[in-house]
């Protein structure tokens, strides 16, 4: 059975004063990454087996206190051969 593998990449806006308690919390869910960061917003990378495992971390992020909106900009998928991961 093929394997695939997803790869998102999402600019997460932030209220400035909530930044540093958005970064922690982003940084606690599986599988995702801080990139890039300013005052307000964030680089997020995500990874994930399904479509629907990365869409759950999007609502996560999305229902952390603070977050003003995160914007899917770059959506990746492929099936793994086998023995790849």
């Amino acid at each position: 059975m093929s394997k695939e593998i997803h790869i998102t990449s999402l600019v997460v806006q932030v209220l400035p004063q909530k930044m540093a308690e958005v970064r922690q919390q982003i940084m606690t869910i599986e599988n995702a990454e801080l990139s890039v960061n300013n005052e307000v917003k964030l680089v997020v990378v995500l990874e994930g087996d399904t479509q629907r495992a990365i869409m759950e971390s999007i609502e996560t992020i999305n229902a952390i206190p603070g977050v003003l909106s995160a914007t899917m900009v770059y959506h990746q998928s492929e099936v793994l051969e086998e023995g790849e991961e």
